[in-house]
C-alpha cells in the first residue's frame, strides 16, 4: 500500500478505533458509520446500527433543548452537552456528546458526526461522593457533640455548631486557632504531643480528658477523641476530633468521690468508736470474768458457786453481744476473712454442742447431736466461723424453745468433684417458730419479728445476719422452714474438701499436748514474766492467772511501753505479755524497739488487747509479736500460750 493510500485510510482507522463512540449520520439522522467503541458502549453491532435512525439510542431530551441544540449546531457547526441515552438492554447511559456538521469540499453540509463519551461511572462516583459529603456535612453540622477538623499543625479548619456552643465562641473566633489556646490549664494540653506521635506513626488515635475555659469564663470538662485521617496513599490529611462536654458527669463523679470519702470517714469514725467501746467494755469485763473464775476456784458452798456461774454466764453473754457488733463491723467493711484448714468434723460438732449444753439443761430441754451415715473425718473449712454459724443457730433454737428439744442433725453426700463432699447441718427445734411473712426478713440486721420478742428473749438481732454473711463468705447456702407455734428448721449446706486419712492437725495436736502436760513440769520452771499493762486491776488479775499456772514464776510489772523497754534491758525476762493501748508508748512501738535491741535470742512477746477490730492481730504479728490474746483473757488459752513458749 502506497503512502497516498495510507493517508486515505488513517482517518477512518483513527475514528474506528477511537476510545469514544463515533457515530456518523446523514442529514436525516440515519446512521451511516458506527465504530467499535459505539458497539462497546451501546451494545449494538455495526450491522445492527448502520441504516437505523438515531432514535435507536432513545435520547432523553426535551423539545426545547432539542430545538436549541439544532439552532446552535446550525449556527456554529458544533454542539456540546450531556444527554441520557440507552443501550441495547435499555439501561440509561450518561453521555457527554460533541456533535459537528460534516461538510464536503464545497462546504456543503452532507451529514452529522457525534463523538460520545460514556460518563455513567463518573456520574455515579460523583453522586456517591456528593452523597457521602452531604451525609458527612449533615452528620458533622448536626452532631450532638462538638466536632472539628484540625490541620496537621493542630489548628481549627472546620468546626460544627455544637463545638461553638460547648466553647462559647463563634465559628470565626475558632478557625485558624489551636485548641490549646482555649485550655483552662496548659499542663492538661495533650493535643500537641498526640499530633507529634501521630505524624511519626507511633499513634493513630487518642482519647483524653481536658478542661476548656469558655468565652464567658466558665470551665467546661470535655472528653477529646482525635484521629489522624490519611488519604488512599497513606499520606496524612487532617485530624478528625470529637470534643464531648462531660461537665455534668465530672461534677457527678466529684460529688460521688466526695460522698465516698465522707462515707469512708463516717465508717472509719464508726469503726474507731466501736473499737474504743470494745476496748472500754472489754477492759473491765476482763476483771469481771477473771476474778469470778478465780473466785470459783476457792472454797465455796453450792449457792455461792451457782451465783458465780451465773455471773460468769452473764459476762460471756455481754461478751457475745460485743463480738456480734464487731463481726457486723468487719462484714460491712468487707474485712472479714476466712482461715481455712483441715479440721476434725466430729470435734467441731462436739465442741459446738458442748457450749450450749448448760443452757439447754438450765431450760429443761433436750439438746441432741445426730450424726447421719458416713461422715468424713476431716473437712477443709474455717473452724472458728463454722462453729460460730452452728452456735448462732443452736443458740437461737435453745433461746426460742420453751419445751421439747433442739437437734443438730449432720449428714454428708458425694458431689460431682471427687475431692469434695456435700455436708448439711440441720438445726431443728420445737420452739415458737414464726410466720412465713417473716422469712424474707429473718437474716436482716437488728430484726426480731416484733418488740415483744426482744423484750421476752433479749438479744441484739445480729446473730442470723452474721450467720448469713458467714455462710455467703464460705460459699455455702442456708435455708429456713418454720411454722408458728410448732418450731423451726434451719439448714446450712456447704461443699468442701475432705480427708478420711489421719491428719496432723496442729491445733488438735497443740490442744492434746496442753492437756497431757503435767502440772509437775509447770511446777519445775521459774521464768521471769514481764506484764506490761496500764490498768492496775488487769495487771493484778494476770499476775494471779500466771501464778496459778506457774507457782514459781517471777512477775515483773510495767505500766507503759517506755517502762517495758527499761525492764527488758534490766531484767531480761523469759516472756512478755504486752498490752497494746497504753500511754507514753504503746505496745506496738515498744515491741519494735525491743526487737531492735535483741541480738540472738528472741523473747516471746504475747499481745494483750481489749480491741478486736479488723487487722489488729496482723498488726501485732507484723511488728514481731509471737501470739495474740484478746481480753477478757481465757485461762485455758493463757495456759496453752505458756505451754507453747516456756515448756521446752
Amino acid at each position: 500500500m502506497t503512502d497516498s493510500n495510507l493517508n486515505e485510510v488513517y482517518p477512518s482507522l483513527i475514528l474506528r478505533y477511537l476510545h469514544d463512540a463515533v457515530i456518523v449520520t446523514d442529514l436525516h439522522f440515519q446512521i451511516i458509520s458506527w465504530n467499535l467503541a459505539a458497539e462497546r458502549i451501546y451494545g449494538y453491532t455495526e450491522s445492527e446500527a448502520v441504516g437505523s435512525s438515531t432514535q435507536l439510542l432513545k435520547t432523553e431530551m426535551s423539545d426545547e433543548i432539542r430545538d436549541q441544540s439544532i439552532v446552535l449546531l446550525t449556527q456554529n457547526g458544533i454542539w456540546q452537552g450531556q444527554v441520557i441515552q440507552h443501550n441495547k438492554n435499555g439501561e440509561p447511559l450518561h453521555i457527554e456528546s460533541s456533535v459537528s456538521l460534516l461538510r464536503d469540499s464545497k462546504n456543503k453540509t452532507i451529514g452529522v458526526i457525534a463523538v460520545n463519551k460514556n460518563i455513567t461511572n463518573d456520574i455515579k462516583v460523583k453522586q456517591a461522593l456528593f452523597e457521602s459529603e452531604e451525609l458527612f456535612r449533615l452528620g458533622f453540622e448536626n452532631a450532638s457533640i462538638g466536632m472539628c477538623l484540625l490541620s496537621l499543625e493542630g489548628r481549627f479548619t472546620r468546626v460544627n455548631q455544637k463545638l461553638c456552643d460547648v466553647l462559647g465562641y463563634e465559628t470565626s473566633e475558632l478557625l485558624g486557632r489551636m485548641p490549646s489556646d482555649f485550655a483552662y490549664d496548659q499542663s492538661e494540653v495533650k493535643s500537641i504531643e498526640f499530633i507529634k506521635n501521630a505524624l511519626s506513626g507511633d499513634l493513630k488515635s487518642a482519647t483524653y480528658e481536658k478542661r476548656f475555659k469558655k468565652k464567658i469564663g466558665d470551665v467546661v470538662w470535655t472528653e477529646v477523641t482525635s484521629t489522624l485521617i490519611n488519604n488512599t496513599e497513606g499520606q496524612p490529611l487532617y485530624f478528625m476530633t470529637h470534643i464531648n462536654d462531660i461537665t455534668q458527669r465530672k461534677e457527678a463523679e466529684i460529688l460521688l468521690v466526695k460522698a465516698k470519702e465522707d462515707a469512708e470517714r463516717a465508717n472509719q469514725a464508726k469503726s474507731d468508736f466501736i473499737a474504743n467501746v470494745s476496748h472500754e467494755i472489754r477492759t473491765p469485763l476482763n476483771g469481771v470474768v477473771g476474778f469470778n473464775e478465780l473466785l470459783l476456784t476457792t472454797k465455796l458452798d453450792e449457792t455461792q458457786k451457782d451465783y458465780i456461774n451465773k455471773a460468769i454466764s452473764s459476762s460471756h453473754a455481754l461478751l457475745g453481744i460485743i463480738n456480734d457488733v464487731l463481726d457486723i463491723s468487719k462484714i460491712e467493711a468487707g474485712k472479714l476473712e476466712l482461715n481455712e484448714v483441715f479440721v476434725s468434723l466430729v470435734q467441731v460438732l462436739d465442741d459446738t454442742v458442748g457450749v450450749l449444753k448448760w443452757k439447754a439443761n438450765e431450760k429443761g430441754i433436750e439438746l441432741k447431736l445426730n450424726l447421719m451415715g458416713d461422715l468424713p473425718k476431716y473437712i477443709f473449712v474455717d473452724p472458728v466461723r463454722l462453729r460460730q454459724i452452728l452456735i448462732n443457730l443452736l443458740s437461737n433454737a435453745v433461746k426460742f424453745t420453751e419445751e421439747g428439744s433442739v437437734v443438730l442433725e449432720v449428714s454428708a453426700s458425694p458431689t460431682s468433684f471427687p475431692d469434695k463432699v456435700h455436708v448439711e447441718f440441720n438445726v431443728i427445734d420445737t420452739g415458737i417458730g414464726f410466720p412465713d411473712i417473716y422469712k424474707d426478713h429473718i437474716f436482716e440486721s437488728f430484726w426480731q419479728g416484733d418488740t415483744s420478742t426482744t423484750r421476752r428473749f433479749g438479744g441484739t438481732g445480729l446473730g442470723l445476719k452474721i450467720t448469713k454473711s458467714l455462710v455467703d463468705l464460705m460459699g455455702a447456702k442456708i435455708s429456713v422452714s418454720t411454722k408458728a407455734g410448732v418450731g423451726s428448721h434451719f439448714c446450712c449446706a456447704i461443699d468442701c474438701k475432705f480427708e478420711n486419712q489421719d491428719l496432723e492437725d496442729y491445733r488438735l495436736k497443740e490442744l492434746e499436748y496442753a492437756k497431757q502436760l503435767s502440772d509437775n513440769k509447770l511446777n519445775k520452771i521459774a521464768p521471769k514474766v514481764l506484764i506490761v499493762e496500764d490498768n492496775e486491776m488487769n495487771r493484778y488479775l494476770l499476775r494471779k492467772f500466771i501464778m496459778r499456772t506457774i507457782p514459781s514464776a517471777l512477775i515483773i510489772d510495767a505500766f507503759d511501753g517506755e517502762q517495758a523497754i527499761q525492764k527488758y534491758k534490766s531484767d531480761k525476762p523469759d516472756i512478755i505479755f504486752m498490752d497494746i493501748q497504753m500511754p507514753v508508748k504503746d505496745g506496738l512501738q515498744a515491741t519494735i524497739e525491743i526487737r531492735a535491741l535483741e541480738t540472738e535470742i528472741q523473747i516471746p512477746i504475747i499481745a494483750l488487747t481489749a480491741g478486736a477490730l479488723f487487722g489488729e492481730r496482723q498488726k501485732c504479728l507484723d511488728v514481731g509479736m509471737n501470739h495474740f490474746l484478746t481480753k477478757p483473757i481465757d485461762l485455758i488459752a493463757l495456759k496453752q500460750v505458756i505451754n507453747q513458749f516456756l515448756i521446752k
